[in-house]
């Protein structure tokens, strides 16, 4: 943890939802599994809802393949985060204005150690799973092409299956379909973490955020 310029503890956020709900929520959606590789050529790009429902399915197989240790499936997660989540565009999006003021280097630093946090966070959140499910809710068209597919996520309460918690999940595609923010209970991750970051950027600076960042990771937030 560390501390701002005024010297208070720097808690970055997490989803408002209790944990063995967004450990579910955190390994299928932030971790890059709402995105898919470019089609065949001869075949029709999948839209934004199968890219969804085809991803949640093969994420869910990892999390409930018992022959997988819990470090193997954070593992596997994680890979999934590397090569899947738009870490750029929710780089951009946390920052705000103050990402045009970064050189590129400083561009590239921030996005490294963001994926690196985010990665790492919602790696240890698997020993939470407990075995809920994720159901497909509606899905819309957002402005500059984007989309938003509403996930269900159901599991145990009071001693039965219920609905936990609704999911919004924005995509947006480049050369293939990716996360850019997650919405639960109507308060984006984006958000969350920009309220914060542009904080800091204002009292103390990048190199400022960029340490807090770093120290977070290496203590094993």
């Amino acid at each position: 943890m560390g501390e701002n310029g005024l010297g208070t503890p720097i808690d970055f956020p997490i989803l408002p939802v209790h944990p063995f709900k967004y450990s579910l929520i955190a390994a299928v959606l932030l971790t890059g599994c709402l995105c898919a590789r470019l089609a065949a050529a001869n075949a029709d790009p999948p839209s934004a809802r199968d890219v969804v429902d085809s991803q949640i399915k093969s994420a869910l197989s990892i999390l409930r393949n018992e022959k997988l240790t819990l470090e193997q499936k954070q593992q596997k997660i994680g890979q999934l985060a590397d090569q899947h989540t738009d870490f750029q565009t929710l780089s951009r999006l946390t920052l705000g204005r103050y990402w045009r003021d970064l050189t590129a280097d400083q561009r590239a630093a921030f996005v490294e150690a963001f994926r690196t946090h985010l990665s790492n966070t919602y790696g240890k959140l698997l020993n939470g799973y407990t075995d809920e499910d994720v159901k497909l809710g509606n899905d819309h068209a957002e402005p500059d092409g984007d989309w938003t597919v509403q996930l269900r996520v159901i599991g145990p309460s009071n001693g039965s299956r219920e609905e936990l918690a609704k999911v919004y999940c924005r995509l947006r595609r480049k050369s293939e379909w990716k996360v850019i923010d997650v919405s639960v209970a109507g308060v984006s991750l984006a958000a969350l973490f920009r309220a914060q970051f542009q904080e800091i950027m204002a009292k103390d600076g990048f190199d400022r955020l960029l340490q807090l960042l770093r120290e977070k990771t290496t203590k094993g937030s």
